[in-house]
């Protein structure tokens, strides 16, 4: 295996794609201290093997959500995944039924609901921004439950875009606050990475093919214009209220750190919860989502699913988020990486390294099943 480690690709993603793609993909916010210390956080913790075990054949199994998978990891929704590779949504899906694992469809993800699910079979979830107008919101429901989707993850951790300074460095024309200027800068950007332009150019260049549909009715606005209008402080207790009183699936709620908002949205009616950063691209001061899963498991319970993401990286990763409380992980940029290095084999590269990872961690830990985890000791270095 030429890349045995996800970490390993993301220089070879650099040099396949645009910067300012690159920078879009990469990028935090403010000065990265929070994407930084998401992988200090993971780096710094122990845990403590038992040996004279046997034989380990680890189960990876897991059910969440009514659902069963056969790993206790999915792919994180990122919008404009397209852009970073063409085509990444399906191969990203793919690999994602492949193995038995869901893949999160964003909102602004660069292809449709009804192709992706295709794809992804009953493992597909969708993403949801709450949309300034609610016709919007709830047209998207319902084409989301009429392809199968049973889980919907609403996103509540983007109230407003962040600077993502790096990006504006980079000359980054899409995903910031609606800019859609392709400068000289960007387009010799693109003409030193013919590969990722020619594959672009036979898409049509970037789509935001869930919200296309309806930009002909808001005064036909440029697409990225029109997204930003729609996007950013809509969401509030009200609304989600609203959105679960229309959706009859799952529903995750995305981006909780705090226990009063995990307890309200528990009253909500949600049937989980995704304690994240945003992967350190919203606010460059939040806390690491495994500094908050104590608070707030005591306050809504064992019952109630606690999915984390923001920078998990290999397997070992994510079985340490799995140790420390977590029920299930979600996973975006190291999967991006993969496929912006291997173009359609990267989904299932980053599976295989992941699936391989967790299966040797937890055989060095003497521990056969998901449930195991919970007994193991887990200290910090420093």
């Amino acid at each position: 295996m030429k890349y045995p480690r996800l970490r390993d690709l993301e220089m070879p993603a650099r040099r396949r794609i645009p910067p300012f793609v690159f920078a879009y993909l990469d990028s935090g916010t403010g000065h990265d201290v929070v994407r930084q210390a998401n992988r200090d956080y993971y780096d710094a913790i122990t845990l403590t093997p038992r040996f004279l075990r046997g034989r380990i054949d680890a189960d990876l199994s897991t059910s969440i959500l009514g659902q069963r998978f056969e790993a206790p990891f999915g792919v994180a929704p990122i919008g404009l995944s397209s852009m970073i590779w063409p085509g990444a949504e399906k191969i990203l899906a793919s690999a994602a039924a492949n193995h038995g694992f869901p893949y999160t469809l964003s909102t602004v993800a660069g292809d449709s609901i009804e192709n992706v699910a295709k794809a992804g079979g009953a493992n597909t979830w969708f993403q949801l921004y709450a949309t300034k107008d609610r016709h919007i919101t709830f047209d998207l429901l319902r084409r989301a439950r009429d392809c199968g989707i049973e889980t919907l993850v609403v996103t509540a951790d983007v109230p407003a875009p962040s600077r993502r300074e790096r990006m504006r460095v980079a000359g980054a024309p899409l995903g910031s606050r609606g800019n859609s200027t392709f400068t000289p800068r960007v387009i010799w950007q693109t003409a030193m990475h013919p590969g990722w332009a020619m594959r672009m150019m036979a898409m049509g260049g970037p789509k935001f093919r869930n919200m296309e549909p309806y930009r002909e009715t808001h005064g036909h606005l440029p697409i990225t214009s029109f997204i930003g209008q729609q996007l950013n402080g809509t969401l509030d207790w009200d609304y989600l209220e609203d959105i679960r009183a229309a959706w009859p699936g799952k529903m995750l709620l995305k981006g909780v750190l705090d226990g009063q908002d995990a307890e309200r949205a528990v009253r909500v009616g949600v049937d989980g919860l995704v304690i994240s950063n945003h992967g350190g691209r919203q606010l460059d001061a939040a806390p690491h989502p495994l500094e908050r899963i104590g608070a707030i498991r005591a306050v809504v319970g064992r019952k109630l699913p606690l999915v984390v993401d923001s920078g998990i990286q290999s397997g070992l990763d994510i079985v340490k988020a799995l140790a420390c409380g977590a029920d299930f992980v979600m996973i975006g940029r190291a999967f991006m990486y993969a496929v912006a290095a291997l173009g359609k084999d990267g989904g299932e590269h980053a599976a295989a390294v992941l699936l391989e990872e967790m299966r040797d961690v937890m055989a060095q830990l003497g521990v056969e099943s998901l449930a195991g985890l919970r007994e193991i000791e887990i200290s910090r270095r420093g």
